[in-house]
């Protein structure tokens, strides 16, 4: 008895628990949009959460925590899940963000535009990357179709409703 009422009275022991469940969800979704075609897989908006967690541990000079290696593997089991090659989103978010993020976060004075950017390079640059990859390996490429622009659409409008106040 003493257990449980040490545990209703902890918090982040609640946390931990909303946070595992909200992982199992996560999971349970994006395997759920492996065999429907109507829902996005999420894959752009996991991206743009990358490059501002990976952005705000730099402006605050702080490590990496957990939130930063459980979206790598959102992406990666996504990536997986929906047809690219193994590690596509993790070489994409490489090049994005050490070659395209600070120019883009210089000349771009509309962030909320920054946030469509984000996305759209999320699953334009996994796509790349996974046919670059099939390329070397000389595989058949993957060709692209207008699911992906209906996904970089809808994620682009939960992204702005999540990450507007964030992307400064």
């Amino acid at each position: 008895m003493q257990a449980l009422s040490s545990m209703q009275r902890n918090s982040s022991d609640l946390l931990s628990l909303r946070f595992i469940l909200f992982c199992f969800l996560l999971v349970g979704y994006e395997i759920t949009t492996a065999a429907t075609h109507i829902l996005p897989p999420l894959i752009g908006l996991f991206f743009s959460y990358l490059i501002i967690l990976k952005h705000e541990s730099e402006k605050n000079i702080s490590n990496i925590d957990k939130r930063w290696y459980l979206v790598i593997f959102f992406l990666i089991f996504a990536e997986q899940i929906h047809g690219f090659e193994l590690f596509s989103t993790v070489l994409a978010f490489i090049i994005f963000y050490y070659f395209i993020n600070d120019w883009l976060r210089i000349n771009m004075k509309w962030r909320q535009m920054l946030l469509v950017i984000f996305v759209f390079s999320g699953y334009i640059g996994t796509f790349i990357a996974s046919n670059i990859i099939l390329y070397i390996l000389n595989q058949p490429m993957d060709s692209m179709s207008y699911e992906y622009f209906i996904y970089i659409a809808i994620e682009s409008l939960i992204s702005i409703a999540l990450f507007k106040e964030r992307v400064l």
